[in-house]
């Protein structure tokens, strides 16, 4: 009985690598994205509490001066907030193309699995037909063996 062997098992091995090293880079994308996010979500956090810190301050008699500070200082951090969602969304895309090309790198892994499947089973039936012709053969032999001792 021979073995199976699959002979684009390099290609498959390949493909199976770049579909490893494809979840890897997602998954640092995605851990990019996350602290994009992080960063978004301090950012608006900051940019809250300082509306907040700038009104207290508006209630209070204060010179034109601080209240000026005060302004600058919203707008710097509504720019720092604008920018920490800029780059979240630069990271969203990012993740976007590493996941269509791990999807990508997994159809074309399973597509030689699938390969490798069909071939294996046609294989085995090959195998198995070989096996039925070899017992057909001693059972035929057998018959032939008894039907001549019964003859004489």
């Amino acid at each position: 009985m021979s073995r199976f062997r699959f002979r684009a098992q390099a290609a498959l091995d390949l493909r199976r690598r770049e579909w490893q090293t494809a979840q890897g880079h997602l998954a640092r994308a995605e851990q990019v994205r996350d602290v994009a996010a992080r960063d978004v979500e301090k950012a608006a956090l900051a940019l809250a509490e300082a509306q907040h810190a700038s009104a207290e301050q508006g209630r209070q008699a204060q010179t034109p001066t601080e209240l000026q500070w005060y302004r600058f200082w919203i707008v710097r951090l509504d720019h720092e907030r604008k920018s920490a969602q800029s780059v979240l969304t630069a990271r969203q895309g990012d993740v976007a193309k590493m996941s269509a090309a791990c999807q990508h790198a997994k159809q074309r892994c399973e597509s030689l699995e699938l390969l490798k499947d069909k071939t294996r089973r046609t294989f085995d039936r090959a195998e198995a037909d070989a096996e039925r012709k070899v017992i057909d053969e001693i059972a035929t032999l057998r018959f032939n063996i008894d039907r001549r001792g019964a003859q004489l």
